[in-house]
């Protein structure tokens, strides 16, 4: 939770950087038919992560994994960004490490990778972010990647939920792959939203937005607190389905699609149809391709989406 920017200078653009608090909740508008072809080579492509193993698919069209590789441990959260500026994703994956010392916190251990394959952290791994809990077993801080200040890097992000479940959403961000305090620090919607991430003005900068239970997504763009600049209705209000997001057709633009179960109904299973959209505004899906199957098995209730894109 990339692909090219609307600047000259990069890059790419992950896709979900996302992370999503909360139970499953309905999301996509209707579909182009089923199996509609879909991207130029130049669009973000889908991305399963299934306990530690990754399914990366090259293009935004049906059919079966282009890479197969096995990252990280089972119950790490994945994340995908550009972490050293080349213009590829690649993976990562945020683990939560036992106090060091006694009554100390819980944090997030950053494990990230420059290449698509199995192996060693390429970074040092780094602490950020504390762990933190809203409800019984329900993760109230989610970890969120992008390009914050826009300088073709990726780096990480925190989401923390407040106790009050109408509370506000504060947003901790760091500019660089390292251990230290959020260099931004904002509040951006409320209550259990589901956050994502995405380049949604092509203007080189990654900033917030969220999905919001019965179809509205408000994305803002700027890393500050304040209305969405965006808001608009994709999505199903009764469908069980996933958020995801990605610059689907490479235009330097980051904008949403939904997963969606088969049979369309059934509150877990793959999410194996993905009905993505090449413009952030309500209206039809642009095309939709199956990827995955039941084999990847997601089981409710979600707290975070084990979907991603990449470029």
């Amino acid at each position: 939770m990339g692909t090219t920017t609307g600047t000259s200078r990069r890059r790419s653009r992950r896709g979900v950087r996302v992370a999503v608090a909360g139970l499953l909740l309905g999301s996509a508008m209707m579909a182009a038919p089923m199996g509609v072809s879909a991207q130029a080579a130049s669009g973000a492509g889908p991305v399963i992560h299934n306990g530690a193993t990754w399914l990366l698919r090259d293009s935004m069209t049906s059919g079966a994994a282009n890479h197969t590789f096995v990252y990280g441990t089972t119950g790490d959260l994945p994340v995908m960004g550009d972490w050293d500026g080349n213009g590829t994703d690649t993976v990562g994956v945020v683990r939560q490490t036992p106090p060091t010392t006694s009554g100390g916190p819980t944090t997030y251990t950053w494990f990230l990778r420059n290449s698509n394959s199995g192996g060693s952290a390429s970074i040092t791994p780094f602490t950020f972010g504390t762990v933190r809990f809203v409800a019984v077993d329900q993760l109230g801080a989610l970890p969120v990647v992008g390009d914050w200040d826009g300088n073709g890097t990726d780096t990480p992000g925190i989401v923390l939920y407040d106790p009050d479940p109408n509370g506000v959403i504060v947003w901790q961000l760091r500019n660089s792959d390292t251990a230290g305090p959020p260099d931004i620090t904002f509040g951006y919607s409320r209550g259990r939203d589901m956050p994502v991430v995405g380049d949604w003005n092509g203007d080189g900068i990654d900033s917030p937005g969220v999905f919001r239970a019965n179809q509205t997504w408000l994305l803002r763009n700027s890393n500050s607190a304040g209305n969405a600049d965006l808001t608009f209705a994709y999505g199903s209000a009764s469908l069980p389905e996933l958020p995801v997001v990605g610059d689907w057709d490479g235009n330097g633009t980051d904008t949403p699609a939904v997963l969606r179960n088969h049979p369309a109904t059934d509150v877990s299973g793959g999410y194996e149809t993905w009905l993505f959209r090449n413009s952030n505004s309500a209206g039809n899906a642009s095309g939709t391709v199956i990827y995955g199957s039941d084999a990847q098995r997601i089981e409710p209730p979600i707290e975070f989406v084990e979907r991603l894109s990449f470029k």
